[in-house]
C-alpha cells in the first residue's frame, strides 16, 4: 500500500493562476504568528507543474513565498501535505481512497499523473472519476478488456479480496459490479453518470450500454432465456459476437443516435452536447438467484430483453437561435445535408431540393459540417437507418420529416406592421418567395388560417370572446414558440417510438414466462451538470436544482459508505458528520420556495419577473445562509448558495417560461395541420407541455403480476383541463386556471419537480453507483489539464464533498504497517510484540503495537469530550486503530510529521559521531593500502615502459608498410582523376564551340529578320519625320519675316517721333527697287524651302543689302536755323513716309495670305485626315459586325456541333447495337456450321447406311434366289427389293423424312422407319420381317 515517507515538509499551497502549486516548507510559523516560508518552482507551462522534487528539465529555478495559516481554517490551519515517496515523486495511486493525504490537491495531482499517462479512470470508493483523454485508447475498450472485468468482477469474483482490487479502475468496472449485483442479490441498479458539456457523458453511457448488452449470462438449456434455464455449474457468458445481431440488442444500442441526432448540439465547450437529460433502463430477465444457488452457480443468469427511456427537459429555445459558433439539433443539418432526391420527396416538391443552411433562419451559416468524424450526409443515412430499425418509415418517416420541415419554415416567416392599420401585424410576402405558401403546403392548411393564428389571439372574458391582433414582436414570440412546441412534442414523439420499439413487455421472446416479479433493471443516467455562467437563466435553475437533488442522494450514498467502512473497521458511527443541502432544497421546492412563488406570479394576471423576485426575497427572510443577498443585485436578480458555490440568476422571462400552454389559436392551428404528428400531439392529445412525463415509466415500481414494472401510465395522456389551451388572461397572455385555491395546469417547473421526483424515487430503491466525467481542458487538447477548472469541476462533481464527508473526523489515514514503518523511531524503548494464538496473520498484534506506538507518542494531544483536560472525563485520543487502518484526528500526523523530523536530528548526530570515527581508521588504512600501490605501481611502470617501445617498434614497421601501399594507392587514383578531368575538358570545350557557333547563328538569323522587318518602317517614319522638319522650317522662316517687318515699322515710328524740326524725307528709287527684289528673292527662297527636305533656308544673306542700305546717311538738307520771333514751323511732310508704310502693310497682307493658305492647306488635311478616320471607323465597324456574325456563326458551329455529336453518339449507339447484333449473328452462323457440320456426318452416316442397305439387299436377294424354289416368292422379293430402293432414293411423294432434327436437349436426331411410314414396307415383307 502507499506510504507517506518524506513527505513532512513537502506541501500544497493555493495560487491565484494555477490553482494549488505543490512546494516545499522551509520554515515553521511562530510563536504568536500564522506566516510560513515555502519554496515553490517555477514551471514554463501549467502542463508541466508536478508534484514532489523529483527531476524536470521544464523547472526554471525556485521562489520563496510567504503563506498566511490563517487562510486554510479548513486544514486546520495547515497547509496540506504532498503524497511523495523518499525520492520525492508523487505515489500516483488508482484508488484516492489508498492516498495517507487525501484532499483537493492531492485529488488534483494524482488525476493530472494518471491523465499525462494516458490513464483516463481513476477511483474514489465506489465512484468512477473518468477524465476525457480527447483521443482515442487502443486497446482500452476492446473485447479481452470486456472479458477480462466480467471474468474477475462478475463470473470468478473471490471471496478473500476486494474484486476491484485485482482491476485497474474502468467504467467496465461499474458495469461488471452492476450486473453482478443484479444477478446474485436480485436489486435493481443505477448508474449516474454527471459532469459539464464536453466531459464524456454521452460517450460514457454508450460504452456501458454496450459492455451491459455484451456480458449476458450463458443459458445452457439453449433459447437464453434466464426463467427457463436448466442447471449447470458454469457461471461463463457467452461472447459478445453471440448477441450481437439480437434484434432486441440492436434496437437497444441503435436508440442513443436517434436521441444523439434530434436531442444533441454542437455548443462552444462540445461539438455533440446533449441538450437533454435521459434516464435509460435496460431491463434485464433475470433468473431467481435462489434457482441459481439450487443449479450449483454462485451467479444467476441475466439476458437483455429490452429497454426503457426517460427524458428530462430538452432545450427547446436552441431551435429558434444559438450562438455564432454553436449550431442547433443535428437533425436540422443532417436533412439539409440529405440527397437532393430525398429532400425533394419530404418537402413535397416546394423546390428545396438544392438549398443549402443560409436559407433557413434557424439554422443559419455553420462553419463546420462534420461532427466526431462524420458529415451530415453520413449522419443522415446512420438516422434514417436507426428510424427504419424502431418502425419509423414509409409515410411515418415523411411525416416526421415534414414536422421537422415544418420548424425550419417557420423560421423563415417575416413580419411587418400593416400598412392599413398599425396595430395589427401582416407576414411579408414576395413575389419571387412565397415563405407563407411553402409553410401552408407543408402543413396542408390555408394561408390565410396559418397568418391568422401567428398574428391575432383570442382572448375569453366574461362569457365572451374576442380577437386580439398581436404586434410584431408579439407575432415573432408566438412564431417561435410553436416552432418551439413542435419540434419538443415531436421529439417525445420519437421517444415514445423508441420506447415502443424496445420495451421487453411488447417484444421480449420469453415475456410469457417471466416471473411475478418481472424484469430487472440497470439504469443509466446522464444528466447535465451543475452549471454556473456569467448570465444563468431559468434553465441553468432547473438544471441545478435536480443537481441538488443528485447531490443529496450522492451525500447520503457517501455517508452510507463511510458508515459501512467505520463499522467494518470498527469505529463508532458518531465520529461522522457532513454538511447536507436541504436547507437549499427547501428554498426551492418548501411551501414558500422558489418554485410556489413562480407558479404564483403565472397565475396572477399581471404577475412579472421582478415581482417574483421581491416575493422570494420577502417571504425567505430567514433563509439568509442559502439564499445570496447583494445591494448590487438587479430587481430581477437573486443568488442562491449551491453546494457547488453561489450562483447569481437572471429572472427575465421566468414567469414566460414556467408557462407551459401554447395559445387556443395555434393549438386549433395544429388541428387543422394534415400532418398526423403535429395533429395528435399538439392539437388532439396534447397535454400543453412539452416536457410532460408521457414518455416516462410511470411513478411507480414494478407492478405484481409480470408485465414489468415500468409500464406506460394507465390511461395515456389526457386532454388539458377547460379544453385547448387552458384559460387567458385579460392581457391575452397564456395563463393558468385556479380551481378554489389550487393550481390546475401544472406549469413546467411542477411538471419537472414530479418528474424529479419520481426518478429519485425509483433510483432511491436501487443500488446506486457514480461515475463522474472530467473536462480536463476548454481547449480539447489531449494530455493537458487545467487545474482552476478541473477542480471547480471536482466541486461540482461532488467529490471534494465525498472527500470532506469520508474525511470529516479522520482527515489521514495509514495502514498499521506504514504507521510502524514510518513512526517507530518516535517510540523510546519500543519493541514490537508477538503474535497471539489465533492471531495467524499477526493483525491483531500489529494493531496493539501501532496502538501502544501512537499512544504514548501522541499523549499530549489527548483530550477530553468536554474540552478539558485529560485529569477528568472520558478520554480523546488523537487516533483510532481499525481493524486494518490507523485514522488521525486533525493535526496528529502533522504532529508525528514533526517530531519524526525531531528525532532524526538526534539521531542524525549520532549518526555523524559514528562516521568520523569509522572514517579515521579508514583512513589509516587507506595510506597503509596506498604505499603497497604505490610499489607495485612503480614495478608496473617499468614493465610497461619496456612493452611500449617494443609496440612502438613493431607499430613503425606496420604504419611504414601501410605507407607504401598507400602511396601507389594514391599514385593510381591521381592518374585516374587526371584523365578523367582531361576527358571532361575535352567534352566540355567541344560542346562550348558547338553552343557558341549555334548561339551566334542563331543571332545573326534574328538580326536579319529583325532587320527585314523594322527597314520598311524606319523608311516610313524618316520620311514622315523630313516632311515634318520642312513644315516646321517654313514657318520658321515666315515668323522672322513678320518679326523683322514689324521692327522696321516701329523703328520708322520712332525715328520720326524723335526729330524736332520738320524734316522732308526722299526715298530714292534705286532702294524701292531694292527692296522689290528683295520682296521677289524672298518668295524663290519661299519656294526654295517648300522643296528642301533637309535643312532650313538661310535667308540673312537677301536681307544684307537692305540693312547696308538703311546704315547708309540719308543726304542732308539745308533747313534755316529757327529763330524766336519766326513762325511756328511747318508739319511734317509725310509723303515719302506713308507709301513705306504702306509697303511694309503690304507685306504683311502678303504674308497672312500665305499663312492663310498654309492654314487652309493644313485645314484640308485635317479634314481630310478626319474623313480617313471615318472611314476607317466605318471599316472598323463592319470589322466588328462582321465578327459578331462570325461569333454567331461560331455559335451556330458550336449549337451543330453539339447535334452532330449528340447525333454522333447515337451513330455510336447505333453502332454498337449493329456490332452486338453481328456478334450475334457470328454466334448463329457459328451455330450454323456447327448444324452443318453435325447434318454432314449425319449424312455421311444416312450414305454409308443405304450402301449397306444395298450390299444386304443385294444379299438377300442373292440367297432368296439360291435358295428359295417358289418363283412367285422370288418374284415378290424382287419386286419387294425394288419397292424399298424406290422408297429408299425415289421420288418426293412417298419420300421418308430422314432429315435430322435437334431435340430440345441440343441432340439431333432421325426419324425413325415404322410400320405406319407412308410408301414404306408392304404387307407381305411385314409379314416376313416378323411385324
Amino acid at each position: 500500500m502507499t506510504t507517506a515517507d518524506g513527505t513532512s515538509n513537502r506541501v500544497y499551497i493555493r495560487h491565484a493562476q494555477y490553482g494549488w502549486m505543490p512546494g516545499r516548507l522551509l520554515s515553521a510559523a511562530s510563536e504568536g504568528s500564522t506566516k510560513v516560508t515555502v519554496a515553490i518552482r517555477n514551471f514554463d507551462e501549467e502542463d508541466h507543474i508536478q508534484s514532489g522534487d523529483g527531476p524536470s528539465k521544464h523547472a526554471r529555478g525556485t521562489e520563496n513565498v510567504e503563506v498566511d495559516l490563517a487562510d486554510y481554517e479548513e486544514y486546520a490551519r495547515k497547509l496540506p501535505l504532498q503524497n511523495v515517496n523518499p525520492k520525492g515523486e508523487l505515489n500516483e495511486v488508482e484508488d484516492m481512497v489508498d492516498l495517507p493525504f487525501l484532499h483537493e490537491a492531492a485529488i488534483l495531482y494524482n488525476l493530472k499523473s494518471r491523465h499525462v499517462r494516458g490513464l483516463p479512470y481513476t477511483r474514489t470508493g465506489d465512484i468512477v472519476i473518468a477524465v476525457n483523454p480527447y483521443r482515442w485508447m487502443d486497446g482500452l475498450y476492446s473485447d479481452k478488456m470486456r472479458e477480462q472485468y466480467a471474468e474477475k468482477l462478475i463470473w470468478d469474483v473471490p471471496t478473500d479480496i476486494d474484486a476491484k482490487s485485482l482491476v485497474e479502475p474502468h467504467v467496465y468496472e461499474t458495469s461488471s459490479l452492476a450486473y453482478h449485483d443484479l444477478c446474485v442479490h436480485g436489486s435493481d441498479q443505477s448508474v449516474l453518470v454527471s459532469g459539464e458539456s464536453g466531459a464524456g457523458k454521452t460517450e460514457t453511457v454508450k460504452i456501458l450500454m454496450s459492455h451491459l448488452a455484451s456480458i449476458q449470462g450463458h443459458f445452457p438449456g439453449g433459447g437464453g432465456e434466464a426463467s427457463g434455464g436448466g442447471a449447470t455449474a458454469t457461471n461463463k457468458p457467452h461472447k459478445a459476437s453471440s448477441f450481437s445481431s439480437s434484434p432486441i440488442v440492436e434496437r437497444v444500442l441503435d436508440s442513443n443516435p436517434l436521441l444523439e441526432a434530434f436531442g444533441n448540439a454542437k455548443t462552444v465547450r462540445n461539438d455533440n452536447s446533449s441538450r437533454f437529460g435521459k434516464f435509460i433502463q435496460l431491463q434485464f430477465d433475470a433468473e431467481d438467484p435462489e434457482h441459481a444457488a439450487r443449479a450449483g452457480r454462485s451467479v444467476a443468469n441475466a439476458v437483455l430483453a429490452g429497454s426503457f427511456c426517460e427524458v428530462y427537459l430538452l432545450e427547446k429555445s436552441r431551435v429558434c437561435g444559438h450562438e455564432e459558433s454553436e449550431r442547433t439539433f443535428h437533425v436540422f443539418y443532417q436533412l439539409l445535408g440529405a440527397p437532393a432526391e430525398e429532400r425533394e420527396k419530404i418537402w413535397d416538391e416546394l423546390g428545396y431540393d438544392d438549398v443549402d443552411q443560409e436559407a433557413f433562419t434557424f439554422v443559419g451559416y455553420s462553419d463546420t459540417d462534420t461532427i466526431e468524424g462524420k458529415t451530415d450526409g453520413q449522419r443522415w443515412n446512420d438516422t434514417v437507418e436507426a428510424l427504419a430499425i424502431v418502425g419509423v418509415k414509409d409515410e411515418t418517416f415523411l411525416s416526421l420529416m415534414r414536422s421537422i420541415c415544418v420548424v425550419l419554415q417557420l423560421g423563415n416567416l417575416s413580419f411587418a406592421p400593416d400598412p392599413t392599420d398599425e396595430e395589427k401585424t401582416i407576414i411579408e410576402i414576395e413575389e419571387d418567395n412565397d415563405e407563407l405558401g411553402r409553410l401552408s403546403k407543408l402543413m396542408g392548411m390555408e394561408s390565410n388560417d396559418v397568418m391568422k393564428a401567428l398574428t391575432e389571439r383570442t382572448i375569453e372574458a366574461r362569457g365572451e370572446v374576442f380577437k386580439v391582433p398581436l404586434n410584431e414582436a408579439k407575432a415573432r414570440d408566438a412564431r417561435d414558440a410553436f416552432a418551439k412546441e413542435i419540434y419538443a412534442r415531436t421529439f417525445l414523439w420519437l421517444v415514445r417510438k423508441i420506447n415502443e420499439a424496445t420495451r421487453a413487455e411488447l417484444h421480449y421472446e420469453g415475456r410469457d414466462r417471466v416471473g411475478r416479479g418481472g424484469y430487472r433493471f440497470i439504469g443509466l443516467l446522464d444528466i447535465f451538470g451543475f452549471e454556473s455562467f456569467e448570465v444563468n437563466r431559468y434553465e441553468q435553475l432547473c438544471i441545478n436544482y435536480a443537481n441538488e437533488k443528485l447531490q443529496q442522494k450522492f451525500t447520503s450514498d457517501i455517508f452510507r459508505s463511510v458508515q459501512a467502512e467505520y463499522e467494518f473497521e470498527g469505529i463508532e458511527l458518531g465520529e461522522v458528520s457532513f454538511q447536507d443541502n436541504a436547507d437549499v432544497l427547501e428554498l426551492i421546492e418548501g411551501r414558500m420556495g422558489l418554485i410556489a412563488v413562480l407558479n404564483e406570479e403565472c397565475v396572477r394576471p399581471k404577475g412579472c419577473d421582478t415581482a417574483f423576485v421581491s416575493k422570494v426575497y420577502a417571504m425567505n427572510k430567514d433563509s439568509t445562509e442559502c439564499l445570496v443577498q447583494d445591494n448590487f443585485f438587479r430587481d430581477y436578480e437573486f443568488g442562491i448558495k449551491h453546494y457547488a458555490g453561489p450562483v447569481v440568476y437572471d429572472a427575465t422571462n421566468f414567469v414566460l417560461k414556467n408557462m407551459d400552454n401554447i395559445p387556443t389559436d395555434l393549438a386549433e392551428c395544429a388541428i387543422k395541420c394534415t400532418n398526423d404528428i403535429i395533429r395528435k400531439e399538439l392539437g388532439e392529445g396534447g397535454d400543453g407541455s412539452a416536457e410532460a412525463a408521457a414518455v416516462s415509466g410511470g411513478g411507480g415500481r414494478k407492478r405484481p403480476g409480470g408485465g414489468g414494472g415500468r409500464g406506460p401510465r394507465p390511461g395515456g395522456r389526457g386532454k388539458r383541463p377547460g379544453g385547448r389551451g387552458g384559460s387567458r388572461g385579460t392581457d391575452g397572455r397564456p395563463g393558468l386556471q385556479r380551481k378554489g385555491s389550487a393550481i390546475v395546469s401544472q406549469t413546467v417547473w411542477t411538471k419537472f419537480r414530479a418528474q424529479l421526483n419520481v426518478l429519485m424515487a425509483n433510483i432511491g430503491e436501487t443500488r446506486t453507483r457514480y461515475i463522474r466525467c472530467i473536462k480536463p481542458n476548454p481547449e480539447k487538447q489531449p494530455g493537458a489539464m487545467r487545474h482552476l477548472t478541473t477542480v471547480e469541476q471536482l466541486r461540482c462533481a461532488g467529490v471534494v464533498a465525498a472527500v470532506t464527508i469520508s474525511r470529516s473526523s479522520f482527515p489521514n489515514r495509514l495502514e498499521h504497517a506504514a504507521t510502524l514503518d514510518r513512526f517507530a523511531c518516535l517510540g523510546r524503548g519500543f519493541v514490537r510484540g508477538t503474535p497471539e494464538e489465533g492471531d495467524d496473520d499477526g493483525q491483531l498484534a500489529l494493531q496493539n503495537d501501532v496502538d501502544r506506538l501512537l499512544t504514548d507518542v501522541l499523549r499530549e494531544l489527548e483530550t477530553t469530550k468536554d474540552g478539558g483536560t485529560t485529569t477528568g472525563g472520558a478520554i480523546v485520543k488523537a487516533f483510532v486503530c481499525g481493524k486494518t487502518r490507523c485514522y488521525f484526528r486533525a493535526g496528529s500526523l502533522e504532529h508525528l510529521e514533526a517530531e519524526r523530523l525531531t528525532a532524526f536530528g538526534r539521531h542524525a548526530v549520532v549518526i555523524q559521531r559514528t562516521y568520523r570515527g569509522y572514517r579515521g581508521r579508514s583512513r589509516y588504512a587507506a595510506m597503509r593500502v596506498a604505499s603497497v600501490k604505490i610499489q607495485s605501481v612503480a614495478r608496473r611502470g617499468t614493465a610497461r615502459h619496456r612493452y611500449r617501445r617494443v609496440l612502438f617498434a613493431s607499430v613503425m614497421v606496420q604504419c611504414w608498410s601501410r605507407r607504401l601501399a598507400a602511396r601507389a594507392e594514391l599514385v593510381r587514383r591521381r592518374r585516374h582523376h587526371a584523365s578523367t578531368l582531361i576527358q571532361t575538358r575535352f567534352r566540355m570545350t567541344v560542346a562550348m564551340a558547338l553552343l557558341k557557333r549555334s548561339v551566334e547563328a542563331v543571332v545573326r538569323i534574328q538580326s536579319q529578320a529583325r532587320g527585314s522587318r523594322q527597314r520598311p518602317l524606319y523608311r516610313e517614319a524618316l520620311k514622315e519625320f523630313k516632311e515634318g522638319q520642312k513644315l516646321e522650317n517654313q514657318l520658321m522662316v515666315l515668323q522672322r519675316k513678320l518679326e523683322e517687318a514689324e521692327a522696321k515699322r516701329v523703328e520708322a515710328e520712332r525715328k520720326a517721333e524723335e526729330v524736332p524740326e520738320p524734316v522732308v524725307v526722299y526715298r530714292e528709287p534705286e532702294k524701292e527697287k531694292e527692296e522689290e527684289k528683295d520682296v521677289k528673292k524672298g518668295g524663290e527662297e519661299k519656294e526654295a524651302v517648300k522643296e528642301e527636305s533637309a535643312a532650313a533656308v538661310d535667308t540673312s544673306p537677301a536681307l544684307e543689302p537692305e540693312e547696308e542700305e538703311e546704315s547708309k546717311p540719308l543726304p542732308a538738307v539745308s533747313v534755316a536755323p529757327s529763330r524766336s520771333h519766326a513762325p511756328p514751323p511747318p508739319s511734317v511732310v509725310t509723303g515719302q513716309l506713308t507709301e513705306q508704310q504702306q509697303t511694309l502693310m503690304d507685306e504683311s497682307q502678303k504674308m497672312l495670305e500665305y499663312l492663310r493658305k498654309e492654314v487652309f492647306k493644313l485645314r484640308s488635311q485635317n479634314a481630310q485626315l478626319r474623313t480617313d478616320f471615318d472611314l476607317l471607323k466605318e471599316n472598323n465597324q463592319r470589322l466588328m459586325d462582321a465578327n459578331a456574325s462570325a461569333g454567331a456563326s461560331f455559335a451556330a458551329l458550336n449549337q451543330h456541333a453539339k447535334q452532330l455529336n449528340k447525333t454522333n453518339a447515337k451513330v455510336v449507339a447505333e453502332v454498337e447495337r449493329q456490332k452486338g447484333q453481328c456478334h450475334r449473328l457470328n454466334l448463329a452462323q457459328v451455330e450454323l456450321k456447327e448444324e452443318l457440320r453435325m447434318k454432314q456426318a449425319t449424312y455421311i452416316a444416312e450414305v454409308q447406311s443405304r450402301l449397306n442397305y444395298q450390299k444386304t439387299m443385294t444379299r438377300i436377294v442373292e440367297e432368296v434366289q439360291e435358295r428359295c424354289r417358289d418363283v412367285r416368292l422370288v418374284e415378290d422379293v424382287l419386286m419387294m427389293s425394288d419397292e424399298c430402293e424406290n422408297d429408299y432414293m425415289g421420288d418426293d411423294s412417298t419420300e421418308v423424312d430422314a432429315t435430322p432434327t435437334r431435340s430440345a436437349r441440343g441432340e439431333y436426331d432421325r426419324a425413325p422407319l415404322s410400320p405406319e411410314t407412308p410408301g414404306g414396307i408392304s404387307a407381305r415383307f411385314k409379314s416376313f420381317l416378323g411385324y
